[in-house]
């Protein structure tokens, strides 16, 4: 079995100082990253934004020349979902949390440096480790209680400011860049804003907080104005560059032995380069399949790409149920992306010397809103590359993406015989560009009626299950029940123990006949989940560590 890690959060400092590749997308976003001034990181998620941030922060460390990097993450920032719905203070709280994160990134500084903390913690009882971890734990799990109330709701983006400057001073650095992983924030909207309004105030003349974000849905707020206030450096490597062979051979070589590259004929790497479409993640993952998978090469090659495209597919189809406002939008941009694939791939010319891979699709007054938004959620799941839109003429401006090659290729895009072959992917890629896009209307690639049902999915009254008539209703306009939201997170924690992938029905089973186990919210919520999870047969130490592994990546990737 290979034996690798394809999570760059889950790699050692040391891995992700040799790992990264040498190619201009990833250097440029390595110097904009410790550059000065504000910066927005932007690609969907496995285009390797956590492996640059990390990248960069340990750099800076090991160089007396560089700024002090700070490095924090925020995936957990859903945890703190239901104070939104039973805390009034739910924003103050959040607001300690993203400021208790960013004092403890300044302590993590310090343990991978090998610095004294004691200057540190002498400067103020704001910077003391110990309550700062435990106020961050509480919150997480939506409490705080005195450790707020008598620490918390004291710190402030001023104590951020002063660690930096104490740290530029120990060091002898002239400033600080703050390195802000997983900050988009998607799917809490309020905690989004209040989060861009603290790294607003966060920019100052020594101080250049630097964030990652999804392109497509990250909303930025009333106060901030992404478009003029921050730079924002793109890292989503394009099937069409140049660079984009050598790059993704760069990482697979850094990643995996001698060995198991060799093992892999040339043509079978370059077809599942291709169909990871530019995320070095889904790359490593698409090796580890081949290298674990029985078969001949082309039985594993359209084996990989089906449940490739099932996961990314499925991936999209989830934000259907974290986004349930957009429920309706998701769905049709499904069948929007499933049309614009067919169309792609048809309008293949067999006789024709250039590839044809790009969707043109027209601006006009069917693209609402809600059409925009629809297009954007394609592009964060990565389903769909934007280019430079062109223009064919008065009133002929289209707006032009790159279809996931994954679901071309299930259509035999790429085909150029009878049978598939390693070989028909990476030798239609590096025939020229067609000149002109596919064009279409968004009328040719869904229906009138599926054009006009493009809606807001808005839940209904708890009490009688009357629609609502808008978002910002608090009342039922029917019954006059009051209209409360529904939370992400309890209904993550509400998912049973058979949900989660890799737990076989047969453990299932047995958890539920010995323990009283039945959701993933009941081994989030124990003291002490090993433990009762050994309660059941044949479950020891290792197996249940293994489920609790399993839960946590569940819930991880169900709130991300």
């Amino acid at each position: 079995m290979a034996d690798f890690e394809e999570r760059a959060d889950q790699l050692s400092l040391e891995t992700i100082d040799a790992s990264l590749s040498d190619g201009q997308i990833f250097k440029r976003a390595r110097q904009k990253l410790l550059a000065p001034g504000a910066k927005l990181l932007v690609g969907p998620r496995g285009t390797g934004k956590t492996h640059i941030m990390r990248y960069a922060y340990v750099h800076a460390m090991r160089n007396e020349n560089c700024p002090i990097a700070l490095y924090a993450n925020f995936s957990r920032y859903l945890n703190l979902e239901p104070l939104l719905l039973n805390s009034p203070d739910a924003l103050k709280r959040f607001h300690s949390w993203v400021i208790a994160k960013l004092l403890l990134s300044a302590f993590d500084f310090l343990d991978d440096k090998g610095g004294d903390k004691t200057f540190l913690t002498d400067s103020g009882e704001h910077f003391n480790e110990a309550k700062l971890r435990e106020l961050v734990a509480l919150l997480e799990r939506n409490g705080g209680g005195n450790v707020y109330e008598d620490f918390g709701q004291n710190l402030t983006i001023n104590h951020v400011i002063e660690v930096c400057s104490l740290l530029c001073g120990k060091f002898k650095r002239r400033r600080t860049v703050l390195l802000l992983d997983d900050a988009a924030l998607s799917l809490a909207g309020s905690y989004l804003i209040a989060f861009f309004d603290i790294y607003r105030l966060l920019k100052t003349g020594t101080i250049a907080p630097k964030a990652s974000v999804y392109p497509g849905s990250t909303q930025y707020g009333p106060t901030f104005h992404a478009s003029h206030e921050v730079e924002m450096v793109p890292l989503w490597l394009a099937v069409d560059d140049p660079e984009y062979s050598e790059i993704m051979g760069d990482i697979a070589e850094r990643r995996l032995t001698a060995d198991e590259i060799g093992s892999i004929n040339e043509d079978t790497l370059e077809t599942l380069k291709y169909v990871a479409f530019g995320s070095p993640r889904a790359y490593l993952r698409l090796l580890r399949e081949y290298l674990d998978k029985s078969g001949t090469s082309q039985q594993k090659i359209n084996a990989i790409v089906e449940h490739h495209a099932e996961l990314i597919g499925a991936e999209y189809d989830s934000l259907g149920l974290k986004l349930r406002q957009f429920s309706s939008l998701i769905a049709t941009g499904r069948k929007f992306f499933d049309a614009a694939v067919e169309q792609v791939a048809t309008s293949q010319d067999a006789h024709a010397r250039t590839k044809s891979i790009v969707l043109g699709l027209r601006q006009g007054e069917e693209r609402t809103p809600l059409a925009e938004r629809m297009l954007r959620f394609l592009i964060e799941v990565g389903m769909l590359y934007p280019l430079q839109a062109v223009s064919h003429g008065p009133n002929r401006k289209y707006d032009r993406y790159i279809p996931h090659l994954a679901f071309l290729y299930e259509q035999g895009t790429f085909r150029t015989g009878r049978g598939s072959s390693s070989r028909d992917l990476p030798s239609y890629m590096l025939r020229p560009s067609s000149k002109h896009p596919v064009r279409r209307d968004l009328s040719s690639l869904l229906s009138e009626d599926e054009i006009k049902a493009l809606k807001l999915d808005l839940p209904p009254c708890p009490s009688c299950g009357v629609a609502r008539i808008n978002e910002s209703q608090k009342f039922c306009h029917n019954c006059g029940a009051e209209l409360v939201a529904s939370s992400l997170f309890e209904e993550c924690m509400k998912l049973p123990l058979e949900d989660v992938p890799g737990i076989s029905d047969a453990m299932v089973a047995r958890i539920h006949k010995d323990t009283k186990i039945r959701t993933v919210g009941h081994v989030y919520a124990s003291q002490n989940p090993s433990t009762d999870l050994q309660q059941a047969s044949y479950v020891g130490p290792v197996r249940a560590s293994g489920i609790v592994g399993k839960v946590a990546l569940a819930v991880n990737e169900f709130l991300s």
